[in-house]
Parts: structure tokens; sequence; C-alpha cells
């Protein structure tokens, strides 16, 4: 009985400790009634027909989910999301053909990575996309299951104003867009291609409609809708 009820407390304590909650700062949670399940009292038959019942409603819902009304920028993000880490060959509407493993999956664009070459491809010009090769661990990402507690109880209190302040808690929870992206890329060496042309230069300004690169003395102006991929050399 004593070793029940130490166990207890530690387990209580652990609970505290994970969310940085000062002990005693909550009343004692009385046991909720645990309640049997809404299938548990049915016959077999009933019961089995109740299954294939669920099963055709969730195919139902996933072609639903994946019909042609759907915004093609929800359905890229699905498809590359599922396609992280691995090796994928994306042809864009000239015909070309881009390879690389999948890095990131923003609102409105993906990254892949070849070597110490990192391309950005805008969902606009992408034609379609293929899987290849061997499967290639991703690199890390950010979880919020192993995090400090005290920032737990920040983000869990204080959401807006913790998020804001770290860009990757911001594509965690809205998928950053493309002009949000090449914030980061200021003051470094791009190759942007616009149809047959390829300009290089240095990011000096980026809004929510063009990129702004000098080129020698010379500033160019480039729309984001004429952009058909960025180059980066790591």
């Amino acid at each position: 009985m004593k070793l029940e009820k130490e166990h207890e407390r530690v387990q209580k304590q652990k609970q505290i400790i994970d969310f940085c909650i000062p002990e005693r700062c909550c009343p004692d949670r009385f046991p909720s009634p645990q309640l049997p399940s809404p299938t548990g009292c049915q016959p077999p038959d009933i019961f089995e027909k109740t299954q294939k019942d669920i099963i055709k409603a969730n195919k139902l819902l996933l072609d639903l989910a994946l019909a042609d009304d759907r915004p093609p920028n929800e359905t890229f993000q699905k498809v590359l999301d599922g396609l992280a880490g691995l090796r994928v060959k994306i042809k864009n509407h000239l015909g070309e053909t881009i390879e690389g493993k999948v890095m990131m999956t923003g609102s409105n664009f993906v990254v892949l990575r070849e070597g110490h070459i990192e391309n950005i491809l805008p969902f606009s010009q992408i034609d379609t996309i293929n899987p290849f090769g061997r499967f290639t661990e991703p690199d890390h990402e950010p979880q919020l299951t192993d995090i400090d507690p005290c920032f737990r109880r920040d983000l869990t209190f204080h959401f807006g104003d913790v998020v804001s302040s770290f860009p990757e808690l911001i594509h965690l929870f809205f998928r950053t867009p493309l002009n949000i992206y090449l914030l980061y890329l200021e003051a470094k060496r791009i190759q942007v291609k616009v149809a047959d042309l390829t300009v290089e230069g240095l990011v000096t300004d980026v809004d929510k409609e063009t990129i702004v690169l000098k080129v020698g003395r010379e500033s160019q102006i480039i729309s984001f809708d004429k952009i058909t991929l960025i180059t980066i050399k790591l």
C-alpha cells in the first residue's frame, strides 16, 4: 500500500515538473467515470457491419479530400509532406527535371537539396513529382514532445508571443510562404531562373510579390510569378 502511494506521488510530481507548475498549484483531480465503448456491447455480426461502414465512410472522405476542387497548393503540401526525407524528381512546366531530397515544404514552395546545392521550386511551376532511389533519413525537425517544461508552459499560455519569435515554430504551425522564407536569404548570393534566363546576385529586398537582386551595380526586380527555380550554393 505504501509503495502504491509513493508511486502515485512520484507520478503526480512528474506531471507537475513536465508542465513547470508549482506544487500545490492545482487541486487534486477526481477520477472521471470510464464508460464502455459504443460498440463494446454489439453482437459480432452488427459490430462487423459497423466496421465495414466506417471503412466505407473513411474511403469516401479520402476521395472527397483528393477531389479536383482541392486547392493545388494544399495538394502539393500533402504529397510532399509524405515524401519528406525521400529523393524525388520534379518536372516543371518547361520540361526540365530537378532532383534532390525533400528538405522542407512551405505553403507554396518546396526545397530540394542535392549535395551542396539547394533548389527552391514554387508550386506553380511543378508539373509532376516522382520519388526515386532509396529512402534517406530526414534531417532533424523541431519536435514538441521533449521540449523544456517551462517552454511548454510559455508556448501554451503565450502562444502568439512565443511562436512569432521562432521561425521554426512559425513554419510548424502556419507554413512559411516563399516570400517569408526568402527573407532568411537577404545578403546572400542566389541564382534565380526566369524562363530561359538565369540571374545571379545578392538578395537586397523581398516583399510580398517580388525579390530584388543586386547584380553588379544595378538592382533587378523579379516577380515571384515569373520565377521557375531558385538555386543556392551551400
